[in-house]
């Protein structure tokens, strides 16, 4: 997410990528995710070429259900040329003035459904797997919208990427998350917030790993006890750096290797 300033510009953006995966590789971290827009500004060969220079790899692509079945399918495809294993997807945004105790809307869990196990099988022939992760203020972000998403998508298609910031914010136990879903969940989102921080808005107040009032001795006890080898992704959002996105980074991959021996 650092990188997203740069969009508009490719120069600053080709620059600003190269720097972000110096400074990773240095911190110590083995996999990088990133969003659509990296296919706008390098061919695949030049993504692979740039982290094979500094030692890692792009695990993902972060997508949106709303790019639609045919811009989701150019994602996969990007994903499976730079040597990426997953493609993860969102539902789509929730109006801003919508909040979390607005009614679901199951049309429309069952529209995601449907388009995820399409997806899916386009992902499974490129080589790819699926995965979903309930962001919050989404269309499918609290308990009995995953749950219903859940029982319309075919597990051997679409798994989950859980998010324990994105289950805190819209109310769902995440350890409860954990152990019922344990089967589906091929890639982790970790985060950590400080609620008493109001500026980001939504609830959203992210900082990096350990500053923060989440749970996260009980999140990685419980994705022990489902003995989950995946890929554990610290999320960096815009506005959880304490100084700058490098100290935010730093700091999150400390807590990891100290606190839980990552």
């Amino acid at each position: 997410m650092w990188v997203n300033q740069y969009v508009g510009n490719s120069k600053q953006f080709r620059s600003q990528f190269v720097q972000c995966v110096k400074e990773l590789s240095y911190l110590g971290y083995d996999y990088l995710e990133n969003f659509p827009y990296l296919k706008k500004h390098f061919t695949p060969d030049e993504v692979i070429k740039i982290c094979d220079q500094y030692g890692v790899s792009m695990s993902a692509l972060y997508c949106n259900l709303s790019e639609g079945l045919d811009e989701l399918k150019e994602d996969a495809e990007y994903t499976a040329a730079m040597g990426g294993k997953y493609l993860i997807c969102s539902s789509g945004n929730w109006p801003e003035d919508q909040g979390l105790d607005c009614p679901a809307d199951w049309d429309a869990v069952k529209k995601d459904a449907l388009l995820c196990n399409e997806l899916g099988v386009y992902c499974k022939n490129a080589g790819i797997k699926l995965l979903h992760n309930h962001h919050s203020y989404t269309t499918v972000c609290r308990r009995p919208e995953i749950d219903a998403f859940a029982r319309q998508t075919d597990p051997e298609l679409v798994g989950f990427c859980v998010d324990d910031g994105h289950a805190m914010v819209a109310e769902v136990d995440i350890i409860h998350l954990v152990k019922v879903y344990a089967d589906r969940i091929d890639y982790v989102h970790i985060k950590d917030l400080d609620p008493t921080l109001s500026w980001r808005g939504r609830g959203m107040s992210w900082v990096p790993l350990g500053l923060g009032t989440l749970n996260l001795p009980g999140f990685f006890e419980a994705l022990r006890g489902i003995e989950f080898d995946g890929i554990v992704c610290a999320g960096l959002p815009a506005g959880c750096e304490k100084i700058n996105h490098f100290e935010s980074a730093r700091l999150s991959r400390q807590y990891l290797r100290s606190a839980q021996g990552l």
